[in-house]
């Protein structure tokens, strides 16, 4: 009997050690955040988001950006975090009714808060239930985490 049980033991250990566990070390980034608010810096205008249900998806390498009420379209932004900055590039759609497409212009992503195919944010809030981002074209983008 023990030798039926340590030979499953073994087996399990194998079995585990052969795992590999995949983990993102985004900090506080990390998670589902939904863009409640964009100030124009310029003129002083505000637009409330809360019904639009934009949300930043933040996993691994990737922000993944989709508006819930535009079902079709995802965009997703590979991107570095280093201390009060955040920098977005390399956007693709991704597109499940036709396929994956390097996004080449500017009006594809105009949805998503990002107004350049790379830009970067200054983080000026980064808490355990909100973000605050200012981008380099004078706006402030507001978010609450789920």
């Amino acid at each position: 009997m023990k030798k039926i049980f340590y030979s499953a033991m073994a087996c399990a250990a194998m079995m585990l050690a052969g795992c590999e566990v995949n983990t993102s070390d985004n900090g506080k980034l990390d998670g589902f955040w939904q863009m409640t608010q964009v100030d124009t810096l310029n003129t002083g205008g505000t637009t409330d988001m809360r019904d639009s249900l934009l949300m930043w998806a933040v996993q691994g390498p990737i922000i993944s950006i989709r508006d819930k009420s535009i079902m079709h379209l995802n965009v997703i932004f590979s991107f570095k975090h280093e201390g009060d900055k955040l920098e977005l590039y390399h956007p693709v759609a991704d597109d499940r009714m036709i396929s994956d497409s390097v996004i080449t212009s500017t009006s594809t992503i105009a949805f998503t808060g990002v107004n350049a195919l790379r830009e970067t944010f200054d983080v000026k809030t980064l808490e355990n239930e909100k973000m605050v981002l200012e981008s380099e074209h004078h706006l402030r983008l507001h978010f609450r985490k789920y």
